[in-house]
């Protein structure tokens, strides 16, 4: 397997005169004409700078989850090791945003500015490594498709992860690079601790270390130059020394594995695979499709083109490197994914798929050096752009919760002693984060603790021996005949699907019911709510 420091010609090979048949390696860089290029593709970057710091809405389930462990003290008996045992994460993010949060506090927009930032900070890493594996030219392609990429631009705003791990895989990238090319000690313990950074900061990244394994540990053996197969066991080493670092974790690890798991979701198919292309894109719009056409035109001609002429393209099913090796990358990442997560039972999320973001990223980039137009190249670029700035711009504007809906609706409406029931708990992040009626009580179902942070340990034996009657008996009688008792609900949740309509059925039954709030469609909120009141009887 062709090592990634090292790029093929970008087309057929003319041997008089050492460049692609029919043109020059390398395009002319456009100019001239078209003057409103530079100005429309200067307006995107802004926007797409911008967006990524805009989105003030009420924090979803997953980001005030993220909150609620990472405000918590590192150490005594309610501490963030363990709400991490708990929730089933890794610690390196969350300490990351406990130390944010000790600086800077709390609010929406102040969470998710970390993000920002650190999705801002992949422009370095990745500005070098597509230097050292696509070239000068299609490394600046690299960085704008970053900025205006939708897919980048939402976990920009979203207090998770997601912009700390690619930032790592990232700068795990240099390192490997570094360590094919031109091997060093400080490049193979380089790549050991981005390895066990990765893994600390999502499990999903196993199957991208995975994946790379396994193609260096081909790489090898069957590798055609000595000196290319030591950079690669130098280069497994370092994935080795990443799993020894894991080794202190390991515990956590496997308490996490056997109790939490993904209990909220059910495994994909292969076609999932295929799905992950979209999302990068931008989803199911009709911006976001535009997007995903241009996208894997380009894909397609980094992996198989070469220019062979100012309008022709020339494709080899054998493909070329890098965008071959880009390609097995990104998409053995998602077919080992989802492999493993039929064989044990693992959720799919399109958000977890950042961990082979990256290389897809870098191969449709490469994809702009095989246009030899450079009219087509700007037109190209323009599409990349502006689709991206668009679609992202929809999906930030998304609602994420209607929480805040609901909460206002209890602060006109509500009034002390009432009882406000969450089915399921998975609701009472976001409203915990609310400012509810003074004096109204509420609950989580089953646990029937208050609204907080949910425990992800044995989540689904839990949820099937609960009983929705009796905890809707139970609300109904804290309450008493004076009080209201409100009904924070949504049936479609994953081992839900009795329960909470269980706990609905019986409150229908005593008391006379009025749903004041309905859920809104998935294209305006991503986590929906209805509320349901249930007044005394007089």
């Amino acid at each position: 397997m062709a090592d990634v420091a090292v790029r093929e010609p970008a087309g057929p090979v003319d041997d008089a005169a050492g460049q692609p048949a029919g043109h020059r390696s390398t395009p002319a860089a456009p100019g001239g004409g078209w003057r409103a290029v530079p100005v429309l593709l200067g307006l995107a970057v802004v926007a797409g700078l911008v967006l990524r710091f805009v989105a003030g809405q009420a924090l979803w389930l997953d980001e005030a989850q993220s909150v609620e462990i990472a405000r918590l003290p590192l150490s005594g008996g309610n501490s963030l090791w363990q709400a991490l045992r708990e929730d089933g994460s890794p610690p390196l993010y969350y300490l990351l945003l406990h130390g944010w949060i000790e600086l800077f506090g709390t609010g929406s927009r102040t969470v998710r500015g970390l993000s920002a930032l650190l999705n801002l900070a992949c422009a370095v890493p990745l500005w070098y490594l597509a230097r050292r594996v696509i070239g000068p030219r299609a490394a600046r392609v690299a960085m704008l498709i970053l900025i205006t990429s939708p897919f980048a631009m939402y976990f920009a705003t979203e207090t998770r992860m997601y912009s700390l791990l690619l930032l790592l895989a990232l700068l795990g990238g240099l390192a490997l690079e570094k360590t094919l090319r031109a091997p060093s000690i400080g490049s193979v313990v380089g790549l050991g601790f981005a390895a066990v950074a990765v893994a600390l900061t999502h499990y999903w990244s196993l199957y991208l270390l995975f994946t790379l394994g396994l193609l260096l540990l081909v790489g090898s053996v069957r590798g055609s130059f000595p000196s290319a197969k030591r950079n690669r066991r130098l280069a497994l080493l370092g994935l080795v020394l990443g799993g020894v670092l894991f080794l202190p974790w390991l515990p956590n690890f496997l308490y996490q594995g056997k109790h939490t798991g993904t209990p909220w979701g059910e495994p994909a198919s292969f076609a999932a695979v295929v799905h992950a292309f979209g999302q990068w894109s931008g989803g199911p719009t009709t911006v976001g499709r535009a997007l995903l056409l241009v996208s894997i035109a380009l894909l397609t001609a980094a992996v198989f083109g070469s220019p062979a002429g100012r309008h022709q393209i020339l494709i080899d099913l054998r493909g070329h490197e890098p965008g071959r090796l880009l390609l097995v990358l990104s998409l053995g990442t998602l077919f080992v994914a989802v492999s493993v997560g039929l064989l044990v039972g693992n959720a799919w999320a399109d958000r977890y798929t950042v961990t082979a973001f990256a290389p897809y990223l870098l191969a449709v980039a490469l994809g702009t050096e095989r246009i030899a137009d450079p009219k087509l190249l700007r037109v190209t670029l323009v599409l990349l752009a502006v689709l991206g700035v668009i679609a992202g711009g929809q999906q930030i504007r998304l609602q994420r919760t209607q929480a805040n809906e609901v909460a206002s609706f209890l602060r006109a409406e509500a009034h002390s002693g009432d009882v406000l029931l969450v089915c399921p708990d998975q609701l009472g992040p976001g409203l915990a984060r609310q400012k509810l009626p003074p004096g109204m009580v509420t609950h989580v179902i089953p646990t029937y603790a208050p609204v907080g942070r949910v425990d992800w340990r044995d989540y689904q034996q839990r949820n099937a021996a609960a009983d929705g009657g009796a905890l809707a008996n139970r609300a109904l009688a804290e309450a008493g005949p004076n009080a209201t008792v409100w009904l924070a609900f949504n049936g479609e949740y994953r081992t839900y699907e009795n329960l909470c309509p269980n706990v609905r059925e019986q409150l229908n039954s005593a008391r006379k019911v009025k749903q004041v709030i309905q859920a809104r469609k998935p294209s305006q909120s991503y986590e929906r709510l209805e509320l349901y009141q249930y007044a005394p009887k007089r």
